[in-house]
């Protein structure tokens, strides 16, 4: 039940990848051209013992041992064994770090020829110029060259474990675990990366540098005109209430967590509930709160709730969830006529 517009779920609205249950073998399928010819040359083709068998994917050109030892450094949750936290959370990564919409026409929606046009140029020229596969080496025990992490700077000595990326040069390597992305720090998810200004990207974070993302179909916006908001964009058709879809251009809006919302909906779902009438507090209506407790900011709710005395402008005394004008009123002692 995916919502196409944004590629969420229709129910829940979580990120399609927390619902991923696929296996390696069919996100191929999903990811689109980029995916899968890495995916292609996933598993390693020097060994393929069962001391490989546990994985659902290994750093290729490596020995058993050379596997575990790469392994053994990074997060245990982060380990891809089969038909564990560590292989649904390589899945997500590969849908969320490489989109297939970033890189093929036919995972987009509503692109015009033009746009289309752009796409095909604007992903051959990622590949071109800057799309690369870290490879995992075992630094010499004999005759070690002083080396340490380009990410974390520490030394790295003989033995270990180190990750290359060829577009950075031969002078650049990293722990396993550094190997990461500069934006989002996430492991790069079977050592593909993307290398612009000296850093490393994971492929979604590296389109981001070179065109906007729209927030709500997650594509990235080739038109020349788009919408924005509070540091997000969105193709102009897009912005819509995040729950009904009705389009905002020109229309009242207020945005909840990133996302817009149209006032009946925003309403609907986020209003607070007036703790003396019992009814909601529209958006257009000002409200008193105090501790957690909401009132309309009217002389019939926001008042003493002995006397009915208006509390609005003036100090009220809070007592066991009520509101009161003096202390004799909390008491319930009737007013002193004046």
């Amino acid at each position: 039940l995916l919502n196409k517009t944004r590629k969420v779920c229709r129910n829940c609205k979580c990120p399609r990848e927390d619902h991923q249950e696929q296996r390696p073998y069919q996100v191929g399928d999903t990811l689109g051209g980029l995916a899968t010819d890495v995916l292609r040359h996933s598993q390693s083709d020097d060994d393929s013992g069962c001391a490989l068998e546990e994985y659902t994917w290994v750093p290729p050109g490596l020995k058993p041992d050379q596997v575990h030892l790469y392994f053994s450094v990074l997060p245990e949750e982060k380990v891809p064994y089969v038909n564990s936290i560590g292989e649904k959370y390589r899945i997500r990564q590969l849908l969320h770090q490489l989109p297939p919409h970033d890189n093929e026409v036919r995972y987009c929606s509503s692109l015009s020829e033009d746009e289309k046009k752009e796409l095909r140029l604007f992903s051959a020229q990622r590949k071109r110029e800057a799309l690369g596969r870290g490879t995992v080496r075992q630094l010499p025990v004999a005759n070690p060259v002083p080396t340490s992490c380009h990410q974390c700077t520490e030394p790295m000595g003989g033995g270990d474990m180190a990750v290359m990326a060829s577009r950075a040069g031969p002078a650049h390597c990293w722990h396993p675990g550094c190997f990461s992305c500069s934006v989002c720090r996430e492991l790069l998810v079977d050592l593909i990366y993307f290398y612009r200004d000296g850093r490393l990207f994971c492929g979604r974070h590296h389109a981001e540098t070179l065109k906007p993302r729209c927030a709500a179909c997650d594509e990235l916006i080739l038109a020349d005109e788009c919408t924005e908001a509070e540091g997000r964009a969105w193709h102009m058709r897009h912005f819509a209430c995040f729950e009904c879809d009705r389009v905002l251009g020109g229309q009242r809006y207020i945005m909840r967590d990133s996302r817009p919302y149209c006032l009946h909906c925003f309403d609907a779902i986020f209003s607070e509930y007036c703790d003396a009438c019992g009814e909601p507090i529209g958006v257009d209506q000002g409200q008193m709160t105090h501790e957690g407790q909401h009132w309309h900011a009217t002389d019939g709710c926001f008042c003493c709730h002995t006397c009915r005395a208006s509390l609005l402008g003036r100090p009220f005394l809070p007592r066991r969830g009520l509101i009161f004008c003096s202390i004799g009123c909390s008491k319930g002692e009737p007013p002193t006529p004046s």
